[in-house]
């Protein structure tokens, strides 16, 4: 099993789709509050923003530690092919 079916099959587990829901949520809340927040509130203005780019960069962060992880596993595989 390669790590991309694992990680495919974590976030389609009811976990996986958990924590993605969360952070989904979390982002579109922070979007939300964008539209409501008052622009000359820079402190708030900020700070809905840094929770939003959170929550896409947490999305993106745990893709890429799949992808990395999934080279990193083929690149130990052909070595130990050498070895062999």
């Amino acid at each position: 099993m390669e790590i991309g079916d694992e990680a495919k099959r974590f976030l389609e587990s009811d976990l996986g789709r958990c924590i993605l829901g969360i952070v989904e949520q979390d982002s579109e809340k922070a979007r939300q509050g964008l539209e409501l927040v008052d622009p000359q509130d820079t402190k708030s203005v900020t700070a809905l923003q840094k929770k939003a780019q959170m929550s896409r960069m947490f999305k993106n962060y745990v893709v890429e530690l799949f992808e990395r992880g999934e080279a990193a596993l083929e690149v130990w595989k052909n070595e130990n092919r050498r070895v062999a």
